[in-house]
């Protein structure tokens, strides 16, 4: 296997006076143990970082611990990612990825859905290729997510598709022509579907 350029984990955050969550030598450092299962991992690989894991308040921490470790990094991965529709973790994560000129990218075994589709539309460039999995699911605040997906993709069609038909607890797969009328992606170049 290739060289990994660094790794950091960031937990679910429980903010309190005197709980406030560190970076220390690539890792988000919490004063009390974190389930495992609410973590986000980072794997950099030369210009590329993987994700995987839960969306959660710590992530944007960890995203740029594992940035400033990779200066020439400007592709974020998304393997098996989720975390809560429309929350205000995904929404800054998405931003903190879109601030720093990052393109997003699925692989064919890739499988996202709730906040980390969120955060996937944060990439200055969106694409991914055939076999994705794109799970859409109802969020909480309607108003708020066709806001967000208006600012990340000049529409709210994702927002309306997600709040009509996603799942409530389990997500509901996107067909690839879904994925492309909702400006998730928004061209079909070969076998790799292309955001303008």
């Amino acid at each position: 296997m290739l060289g990994f350029g660094a790794f950091a984990l960031s937990g679910c955050a429980r903010l309190r006076a005197g709980n406030v969550p560190v970076v220390q030598e690539g890792f988000v450092v919490q004063p009390e143990p974190v389930a495992q299962d609410n973590m986000t991992g980072f794997l950099a690989e030369g210009d590329t970082i993987y994700i995987s894991g839960s969306i959660n308040a710590d992530t944007v921490a960890g995203f740029e611990a594992v940035r400033s470790s990779n200066p020439d990094a400007n592709k974020l991965v998304f393997l098996e990612a989720d975390g809560p529709v429309g929350s205000d973790a995904a929404f800054g994560f998405a931003r903190a990825v879109r601030a720093a000129e990052f393109s997003t990218h699925l692989r064919n075994d890739s499988t996202i859905s709730g906040g980390a589709v969120d955060a996937f539309l944060g990439g200055t460039q969106r694409t991914m290729e055939e076999g994705a999995t794109i799970g859409a699911l109802r969020g909480a605040d309607a108003e708020a997510h066709a806001g967000f997906v208006t600012e990340m993709t000049g529409g709210d069609a994702y927002a309306r598709f997600a709040g009509k038909f996603g799942g409530r607890r389990r997500p509901r797969p996107m067909t690839i022509a879904e994925i492309g009328a909702m400006g998730i992606v928004s061209a079909n170049t070969g076998e790799v579907i292309i955001a303008n």
